[in-house]
């Protein structure tokens, strides 16, 4: 039995998605910009997910614009956006507690001159509206932050500081990384303006999802091409991959009230070994109001976080030291992951932190197994470090 908590980084392919994209690469895989009857067909077939996807966000069909994933969502909006408005003003606000994808975008725009505010969160995650209208510049173009942060689960309220924002100046661009956020959090999108999605965290696909960008919103395109999508995403569309991605959104509404409840319990029975073993410590927040239930974040002190996840992998329990993204590239490069470190945690926090994420295909009977291992596992590994100590010590003297 493998138990597989690592759903913040991808998750499985159902079956009726799977049965989708075979039937649109096998049937269906003409080309969408081809005149004839099968370029025709696929057109059409991605113009009805489009306005099934649509209807789900309460937004326009034309104000969607597909790619290959949700770090090029980020890349169009945050790049696309303060090029095409930097005329207008060279200030953009954002948080250091980003996705790589839109801290390195704004890296970028700090090399072309744009002028960056990048506000610190607390040791929960949060920052509050207050925060963003304190930083707002006469010449502020944008203002880019995640609505879930990957790496905690905290929700930020990207609504009020969006409704507030406007109310100070219409003109300002909100922009929010709805990654993992998309058909789990709920999000009015009246006052946001560019909305990043994936399919592969919601069980679809990898390698395609979704930026809504708002009917006025003006965006410089990152590619150049054939003139797909309005010129915004040139390139030949995905179309197995959109109605996959979409077929997948449509399950995971659907199944939405049952997953959350179930993953709140899997979350709650999880974040006990708080109370029940010393030395452990939630990384961020447990009110369901202000974060996510599909992701728990937890360190273990006295044990690294990636030797309690080797330890619980090979019992076939898979979780995360943190966002894929980073901790490989990281880990590559000597380098300590970064996702928890904006929250002023200590090195020790840090260090030992394990990442657990949750979906609807998880059970409440694996999450106690899971909690069970990680309790038995922890110990065993702090008396390790600890006999280790005493030896070192011991041969000092």
């Amino acid at each position: 039995m493998s138990i597989y908590f690592d759903n913040a980084a991808t998750t499985a392919v159902s079956s009726a998605v799977a049965a989708k994209i075979l039937d649109v690469m096998t049937n269906e895989y003409g080309n969408p910009s081809s005149v004839h009857r099968m370029g025709a067909r696929a057109e059409r077939e991605i113009q009805l997910a489009t306005e099934k996807l649509a209807e789900m966000l309460i937004v326009r069909p034309e104000e969607m614009v597909y790619t290959s994933g949700g770090t090029e969502a980020n890349n169009l909006a945050v790049l696309g956006a303060a090029r095409a408005y930097g005329r207008e003003g060279r200030h953009i606000i954002t948080s250091t507690a980003e996705h790589p994808s839109v801290e390195q975008a704004m890296k970028t725009l700090e090399q072309e001159n744009f002028d960056v505010t990048r506000l610190p969160v607390n040791e929960q995650g949060f920052l509050t509206a207050e925060d963003v209208l304190g930083a707002l510049r006469g010449d502020t173009i944008l203002v880019s932050l995640i609505h879930v942060n990957n790496e905690t689960g905290s929700v930020l309220d990207i609504l009020d500081i969006a409704r507030r924002v406007k109310k100070v100046n219409p003109r300002v661009l909100i922009h929010t990384d709805g990654v993992q956020s998309f058909c789990k959090c709920p999000l009015d999108l009246g006052d946001i303006d560019l909305y990043s999605m994936s399919g592969h965290k919601i069980h679809g696909p990898k390698g395609v999802g979704a930026l809504r960008v708002k009917k006025g919103t003006k965006l410089k395109p990152l590619l150049f091409g054939g003139g797909q999508q309005r010129n915004l995403r040139p390139g030949t569309e995905n179309t197995p991959g959109i109605l996959g991605m979409i077929e997948a959104a449509g399950e995971c509404l659907k199944n939405s009230p049952a997953a959350f409840a179930r993953v709140t319990e899997m979350k709650t029975i999880l974040s006990a070994l708080a109370d029940e073993m010393d030395g452990v410590a939630v990384n961020g927040r447990l009110d369901s109001r202000r974060t996510s239930p599909y992701i728990l974040n937890m360190s273990f002190l006295g044990v690294k976080g990636e030797t309690l996840v080797h330890a619980l992998a090979g019992e076939n329990i898979f979780v995360s030291t943190g966002a894929a993204c980073r901790s490989r590239h990281d880990s590559h490069n000597g380098l300590k992951p970064l996702g928890l470190q904006p929250l002023g945690l200590s090195p020790e926090r840090i260090e030992s932190a394990v990442r657990f994420s949750f979906s609807g295909d998880n059970t409440l009977e694996e999450a106690q197994i899971c909690k069970e291992a990680v309790s038995r596992l922890a110990r065993q590994l702090r008396a390790a470090v600890g006999r280790r100590l005493l030896h070192i010590h011991s041969g000092a003297m």
